[in-house]
């Protein structure tokens, strides 16, 4: 039986992209000897993204899931994963940040691995066109996690939103935090013994639409970390409030 891959495109409201990421995404798989599907979760975009995908579903292996709201990034690619068909599923946003043209190493890297994540900080990874705020808060992200999350100690992007999963894997999880926006950090911390590997990409800034990423998306993405390792979670909020104490005594000493 040949191989599948399924890509999950979960989104909201990116109309203006999704034609052109199917578009390249078609030029890509049709290249490579595997079957292919694309799965579109949509949580009810108001810009008429479902309604772009449908159309697109008459000229691409593109499926089209419509919820009825805003239910949460991780959510929408657990539901995408669930309907895959396939026996590698692909995981990216609708956006072009994460470039169809990667996925010929994540395929190749996938008979190595069972997980493979695109990454952004291994040798050849790249983030281009993004404020230095952003990319403080992404290598914050990247530490807590790292600390919190004993697979993701050997990962340099564990927060990465582009990655394949091979099936067996993926159908371990289930969101612990359904709104949460890292589905990765929650599947290394129930991969078990999966082989884990990262191959580089660039990371770009978006051409249409506006970023998603909010302090809404910081806080879920701490509430993530907070469930999957409370103890090591309430150890390291403590160790930070005596770091804070120990600094604003030794500063009450030094001004008084």
């Amino acid at each position: 039986m040949s191989t599948k891959i399924t890509i999950v495109l979960p989104t909201y409201n990116e109309a203006e992209n999704l034609p052109l990421v199917i578009e390249e995404l078609s030029k890509v798989m049709d290249k490579l000897s595997f079957e292919w599907e694309v799965i579109v979760v949509d949580d009810n975009s108001p810009d008429g993204t479902a309604e772009i995908a449908r159309q697109l579903s008459s000229k691409y292996p593109v499926k089209v899931i419509v919820r009825p709201g805003r239910m949460g990034l991780n959510s929408a690619i657990n539901l995408g994963m669930k309907n895959a068909k396939g026996d590698l599923i692909i995981v990216m946003d609708a956006d072009l940040q994460h470039p169809p043209s990667t996925i010929p190493l994540l395929v190749q890297k996938s008979s190595e691995c069972d997980l493979v994540i695109a990454s952004r900080y291994v040798k050849g990874g790249k983030i281009i066109g993004f404020p230095l705020l952003r990319r403080i808060t992404s290598i914050g992200a990247i530490i807590l996690t790292r600390i919190l999350v004993k697979k993701a100690r050997s990962v340099k992007d564990p927060v990465s939103g582009f990655f394949l999963v091979k099936k067996n894997i993926a159908r371990k999880w289930e969101p612990i935090e359904p709104f949460g926006y890292k589905a990765l950090t929650e599947i290394l911390a129930v991969s078990g013994e999966a082989r884990v590997c990262e191959v580089p990409f660039e990371f770009k800034a978006r051409m249409k639409g506006s970023s998603k990423l909010s302090f809404k998306i910081i806080l879920a993405h701490v509430k993530t970390l907070a469930k999957l390792n409370p103890t090591g979670f309430t150890l390291l909020a403590v160790g930070c409030l005596g770091v804070v104490a120990t600094l604003l005594y030794i500063i009450h000493q030094v001004v008084s």
